[in-house]
């Protein structure tokens, strides 16, 4: 969907609240929520007058996310129930396993069909009537489909695609699947940090990595052997050598960095009392009986 948040209509949402069964406070309030809003822009340095929006949801609010997904449920509905009527043929994987017509997530939308001209044209009437209801408008840059393509205007998609970060393919994986992925990676890897760990480090912090938005599609597809040995080959330079700063976290020298360090060699206390010694020792001192400061208290003479 082309701008989600900020093309909503009001009045189409408040309908879609009143037929989930919400209370009419609640409804009341959710409409003050959304239209009790005043906006100004700062132009050449000076702000404009306050103005109202008559549409939209604000992005960053709590609430802006529940409210578009109450919205966008009309859609997913409304292909469901064309499925169930026989306007829309659905695609058919395999016999067994559950037909899966739409995946929807935030504003982005896969649709399964199975590509003839009858399911094209009912898939484009509920499109539009969605459109013109709920002040949605879907992005012509950003869609595909890979049939009937004159009839549609969607632009020609080829498998593989990313989807979410995650590679949507078909057959067995090969290594530049996952070619984003690397890439990724690669960058928050990069560093002088990561030249320093062993090749036993690297691979643990690969795979903290790999815990994050690629954990479902580890979970269900695996990961091919040699995408690890891929993502730990940095390009490092063998011609002259590169002086680190490890008092920085890029490795560069930064006169701040020198200076706490060098402000805080003074002695430091343990239990408010100076010693020259450290306090792994005097726990270990204490570990075996003896006393952590003195063997003898001192005496007067």
């Amino acid at each position: 969907m082309e701008k989600a948040f900020d093309r909503i209509e009001w009045s189409f949402l408040i309908k879609v609240l009143r037929r989930f069964g919400f209370t009419d406070d609640f409804i009341d309030l959710v409409d003050a929520c959304v239209r009790e809003n005043h906006f100004s822009l700062l132009v050449n340095g000076s702000f404009t007058p306050f103005f109202t929006a008559t549409r939209g949801l604000r992005q960053g609010d709590p609430l802006s996310p529940t409210l578009f997904i109450l919205v966008e449920e009309v859609l997913s509905r409304s292909l469901t129930r064309a499925i169930n009527q026989g306007l829309i043929r659905p695609y058919y994987s395999k016999r067994g396993c559950p037909i899966i017509s739409h995946s929807l997530f935030a504003d982005d939308a896969i649709l399964f069909l199975n590509g003839c001209e009858t399911s094209i044209r009912g898939l484009m009437s509920i499109i539009s009537r969605y459109e013109r209801a709920a002040g949605q408008l879907v992005n012509a840059s950003k869609r595909t489909i890979r049939r009937i393509q004159g009839l549609t205007g969607f632009s020609r998609g080829h498998l593989p695609f990313d989807y979410l970060g995650c590679p949507i393919f078909l057959g067995h994986r090969r290594i530049h699947y996952f070619d984003a992925l690397v890439g990724k990676l690669r960058k928050k890897l990069a560093g002088w940090k990561l030249q320093l760990l062993s090749p036993g480090g690297r691979i643990q912090l690969i795979r903290h990595l790999l815990q994050g938005d690629t954990r479902l599609l580890i979970e269900r597809h695996g990961l091919p052997s040699d995408l690890l040995p891929a993502i730990t080959m940095t390009e490092m330079s063998f011609t002259e050598d590169q002086p680190i700063w490890t008092l920085t976290i890029d490795g560069s020298f930064s006169c701040s960095s020198s200076w706490e360090h060098f402000r805080n060699r003074s002695p430091k206390t343990f239990w408010e009392i100076s010693y020259g010694i450290r306090p792994s020792h005097l726990v270990f001192r204490s570990s075996c009986g003896s006393s952590c400061t003195e063997d003898y208290p001192p005496t007067i003479e």
